[in-house]
């Protein structure tokens, strides 16, 4: 399956590079191992490296093998969007945030990793402050990912939500109350979407036009806490996670439960 999704997505210009025939480790092998770490929730690369290397007589050394995981950032990234503009969805759409902190609340204020990247933010569903980025997803109602940013974690819902919103293929957008305001409704609406968010408990008619079958709907996350190190590690992390969770909802891969 690996191997018929990087044939027809990727680049012919990766696809001819030189030596590819003499790779001891296949990119269509290394993008499944990549999903399989996901897939198992396995904490860090390292651990998942030793678990392979003690079933694999044909595994890379772990420096090359991290090396080539990184590598294929881009085509796991024209691999997830192609599949997107393939894909059949409705007319609705989902946008929402959460945190990506990078260290536990207590390092806060000592933490430097990405310290021109990260910063401060809150984490209101459990109610403290966190370092690090916030993720902007947008969905589709099955919870295929459509799009993503990521952002400093203090960034707003509303300043993110038109950039991660552009180009959605549907033209109606449910969000939450973090993205109430009338110059936000304004924005979408000059894009071509119509934006619709509960009202906040205290306004003016609040009951009546807060639906809760669709106050209910949710983007599926999968993405909670990172380890990595290095801007290259973090976004091979993320792009492995939203193309596993798509290959899942598309039903091209087996869930691990």
């Amino acid at each position: 399956m690996m191997r018929r999704l990087i044939k027809c997505f990727a680049p012919r210009k990766y696809l001819e590079r030189r030596n590819i025939e003499n790779t001891k480790l296949s990119d269509a092998s290394l993008l499944a191992l990549m999903c399989l770490k996901v897939q198992y929730q396995v904490a860090t690369w390292k651990k998942f490296y030793q678990l392979v290397n003690d079933i694999s007589l044909s595994m890379l050394e772990y420096s090359r093998f991290m090396r080539r995981c990184k590598n294929p950032i881009p085509i796991l990234q024209l691999i997830r969007t192609g599949l997107v503009k393939e894909s059949a969805f409705g007319d609705i759409a989902i946008v929402d945030s959460f945190p990506l902190p990078l260290c536990q609340s207590h390092r806060n204020f000592r933490a430097v990793l990405f310290q021109n990247l990260a910063d401060m933010g809150y984490n209101t569903t459990k109610r403290k402050y966190y370092y690090g980025f916030k993720v902007h997803v947008v969905t589709d109602t099955q919870g295929l990912i459509l799009n993503y940013e990521l952002t400093p974690a203090s960034i707003h819902d509303a300043k993110a939500a038109p950039e991660v919103i552009e180009n959605c293929p549907c033209p109606f957008v449910i969000a939450d109350v973090g993205y109430v305001g009338k110059k936000l409704w304004q924005v979408f609406a000059r894009m071509g979407y119509l934006l619709w968010t509960p009202y906040r408990s205290n306004m003016r008619h609040a009951k009546q036009h807060n639906i809760r079958q669709l106050k209910k709907f949710r983007p599926r996350q999968g993405v909670e806490h990172s380890i990595a190190r290095s801007l290259g590690g973090l976004q091979m992390n993320i792009e492995a996670i939203m193309l596993t969770h798509n290959l899942e909802i598309m039903g091209m891969l087996q869930t691990s439960n």
